[in-house]
């Protein structure tokens, strides 16, 4: 079956309950295990900011397999930010990569957006390896607070070779990257 990029509607998240978990602690925020239909719903509404955030899916049938956020619009500098995320049991599979590609093309289309940047922390090289693909180069880096903070001591005892914990903060290392309309285009 070929996956199918389209925008997510409210019931789409519930197909969130079918996907797998990651084991590894510094995906843990990637594990979409909530445990009632409002904590579904409370996602959904949060990523659905009219003006300021578009999220689309990949989808197997009916079974979303991946979204992709676009975040931090800039409308009238025509830049915006994204974030991805693919079921923890489909990585690895080239799906990022599709979805990316599909996202960029209708956003790039869609939109007065000529630039689209991300951050990736730099231990995540599946993920650099699929931005690079799809055309993303690193621009920069920068020492930042993790986003998930749940799980420092364990992350600290696996990983302390990739994270610091400064007065009770979790930080590590990112990369800026960004690609442009034209280099995507062309």
């Amino acid at each position: 079956m070929t996956p199918v990029f389209r925008k997510i509607n409210r019931l789409d998240v519930y197909g969130f309950s079918k996907w797998g978990k990651h084991t590894d602690p510094r995906y843990f925020q990637y594990n979409m295990d909530f445990d009632h239909t409002r904590e579904y719903d409370a996602w959904y509404y949060m990523k659905q900011r009219l003006l300021f955030r578009k999220v689309y899916g990949l989808f197997e049938g009916n079974v979303i397999i991946g979204f992709v956020t676009l975040k931090h619009i800039r409308w009238l500098k025509g830049i915006a930010e994204l974030g991805i995320a693919i079921d923890p049991s489909k990585t690895g599979k080239g799906y990022g990569t599709l979805l990316l590609e599909s996202y960029l093309r209708y956003v790039f289309k869609t939109y007065p957006i000529h630039q689209m940047s991300l951050k990736v922390a730099h231990f995540n090289l599946r993920a650099q390896k699929s931005y690079e693909k799809v055309g993303f180069i690193k621009v920069g880096e920068v020492y930042a607070p993790y986003e998930e903070q749940g799980y420092k001591d364990i992350i600290m005892t696996q990983f302390s070779d990739q994270f610091d914990l400064i007065d009770g903060i979790l930080y590590t290392r990112f990369f800026h990257m960004k690609i442009d309309r034209q280099k995507f285009i062309d």
